[in-house]
């Protein structure tokens, strides 16, 4: 059976009628009588379960007439099911939801709006890193409370940078500095490679076009024709090209965490979980260090952050509401941040999470919030960040691959022709 396009199931949702009092109503009471609301709650990471849970049982302590049961999904299979579960009515009341979904659920009906609920309880989320609030905005309805919260850092070997006598990288680090230390450290014979030049839009590409002055996505055209977009692409490929990183038939197999893990990579991009692992490992552990992303021709890096959403046909608007508002505040940050899982957008509750792994400079992730870019989403994200790379990756081979400027060039036009397509609707 051929799937479903997800576009042509949303689409079909906003055809179906609001179940009666979606609309919400003000007021305390969930259910009239006295009844109990039953909420599912969906998510994908079972490392986080724990944490959730705490944080829901603290708030069925404020509400005990709203009952909430995890219903968790390999994110694998997470939204396939989900798209599927909300034509059939049968979708969690409240889920997780990211950037690069956040505007089609958004466009096609499938979300409560929260801007009306938040402004009459004065929650304005103030609390929360801005950026990361209005990438659950759409067409100015807020309809996406931020949950955590993730930049880049630079994760390295000290093993390797004592091996070869270099400093470890810190603030003052540049692109030149990385370079430079990736050439220090390259072993061919024992196959370790200096640092990683992935084809990961969120840890490697998109921190390098912003390190560049570059961009991905403004005003509803692609970025990646400019001229400084492509000089930060130019870098990663450049150090394969050099074979000072591994190429992208190389990283088919084993992601660059891996690689690091093993001690065949001195540096690599990664997100406050991918922490995780080596810190488990207390071998890993004592030779990992992590520091800010060096500087291109500026500081840059992305921010990126899950949300909870409520799903617009729950027949408790108010108490999945309720819900989300709660998981908002300082309490599920600090709840959160103590699991060591997941670091907290909630501003002050970030402590705990950095306690949680002390030998590590888990810092680093907060002291890049003021000049990160927003993860770049429009309603078709999907469609164009599969484009990146199908259409990038010939140039990420090494010596003989095709010019990352032909590369770059060929895919806006190609995400052009998405993005016009969407602003036509």
């Amino acid at each position: 059976m051929t799937p479903v396009p997800r576009r042509t199931l949303l689409r079909s949702l906003a055809a179906i009628p609001l179940v009666a009092g979606c609309a919400g109503s003000s007021g305390p009471a969930f259910l009239p009588n006295g009844g109990r609301a039953r909420i599912g709650y969906g998510m994908w990471d079972k490392d986080q379960v724990p944490a959730m849970q705490e944080v829901i049982d603290e708030f069925r302590r404020e509400h005990p007439d709203v009952d909430v049961e995890i219903q968790l999904t390999p994110f694998a299979t997470y939204w396939p099911r989900l798209q599927t579960a909300i034509v059939g009515g049968g979708a969690p009341d409240v889920f997780w939801m990211n950037a690069p979904n956040i505007a089609m659920y958004a466009r096609y009906g499938t979300l409560l709006p929260l801007s009306d609920r938040l402004r009459r309880d004065g929650v304005t989320l103030a609390e929360h890193p801005r950026n990361l609030v209005e990438l659950y905005r759409y067409s100015g309805e807020q309809f996406g409370v931020p949950k955590d919260f993730d930049t880049i850092s630079l994760f390295y070997n000290r093993e390797l940078f004592d091996r070869a006598r270099i400093p470890y990288p810190d603030e003052t680090w540049t692109w030149q500095h990385v370079l430079d230390a990736a050439a220090e450290v390259r072993d061919p014979a024992s196959a370790v490679f200096g640092f990683s030049a992935a084809l990961d839009r969120q840890r490697d590409l998109y921190p390098a076009i912003f390190q560049n002055g570059g961009w991905v996505l403004r005003d509803g055209r692609s970025g990646f024709a400019d001229e400084a977009t492509i000089g930060g692409l130019r870098h990663l490929t450049g150090a394969i090209d050099r074979d000072l990183a591994p190429n992208a038939m190389a990283n088919a197999d084993t992601r660059s965490r891996e690689l690091f893990q093993g001690g065949k990579l001195a540096m690599y991009n990664g997100l406050p979980n991918d922490s995780n692992d080596p810190y488990e490992d207390p071998a890993v552990r004592a030779r990992t260090g992590l520091a800010v992303l060096p500087r291109g021709v500026q500081q840059g890096t992305v921010i990126h952050g899950l949300a909870n959403v409520v799903n617009a046909r729950t027949p408790y608007p108010d108490a999945a509401y309720e819900l989300v508002k709660f998981m908002a505040g300082r309490l599920a940050g600090e709840i959160q941040g103590r699991s060591g899982t997941i670091l907290p957008s909630f501003a002050g509750t970030q402590q705990a999470f950095l306690d949680a792994k002390p030998e590590f400079r888990m810092q680093s992730f907060i002291d890049q919030v003021p000049y990160a870019t927003a993860y770049p989403a429009s309603v078709n994200t999907m469609t164009w960040e599969r484009m990146q790379l199908q259409i990038l990756g010939p140039s990420w081979v090494g010596p003989g691959g095709r010019p990352i400027e032909v590369s770059a060039r060929l895919l806006a036009g190609d995400m052009d022709v998405v993005l016009a397509k969407e602003s036509a609707v």
